[in-house]
């Protein structure tokens, strides 16, 4: 029962993760970072799209192999949320100071940086809660005799 239970908040957990990646690439093309330089995705774009599809691959081709039963994909799992953690507290981090004292585009759009600064956040919620219910111990249920 704890095993499919523990699987099931690992496959959630993943997923809103995904989700939130997602948001955060799709919110990133639709703010001021989008004509930061030339190598930067804008919202519609091909690359976009090959950016978002190349997430969703890398979230989902480890989850299938974990529902299917290779339990140490967990560890591969495991790093790709470790960068994703990475990339949402940078992210969470630069994007106030590109307000306060960055482009002069940013001054403006304060909407789009909350929405990007939101999903960092929510990105950030979601992988620890996917390390916790990956790696969470099984509780050892003791019974008082009577």
């Amino acid at each position: 029962m704890r095993n499919s239970t523990a699987k099931n908040s690992v496959i959630i957990a993943t997923l809103l993760s995904a989700l939130f990646f997602c948001f955060i690439l799709v919110l990133g093309s639709l703010s001021p970072l989008a004509d930061s330089g030339p190598n930067v995705n804008t919202f519609g774009s091909t690359e976009l799209w090959l950016s978002l599809g190349m997430v969703l691959f890398l979230y989902l081709l480890p989850l299938a192999f974990y529902i299917l039963g290779i339990n140490f994909l967990k560890f591969v799992m495991a790093a790709f949320c470790s960068i994703g953690l990475l990339i949402a507290s940078s992210t969470l981090l630069l994007m106030p100071a590109l307000f306060l004292f960055g482009l002069e585009d940013f001054s403006g759009n304060l909407a789009s940086i909350i929405g990007i600064m939101i999903s960092c956040l929510g990105l950030l919620i979601t992988n620890i809660v996917w390390f916790v219910a990956a790696f969470k111990r099984p509780s050892v249920n003791v019974q008082e005799s009577v």
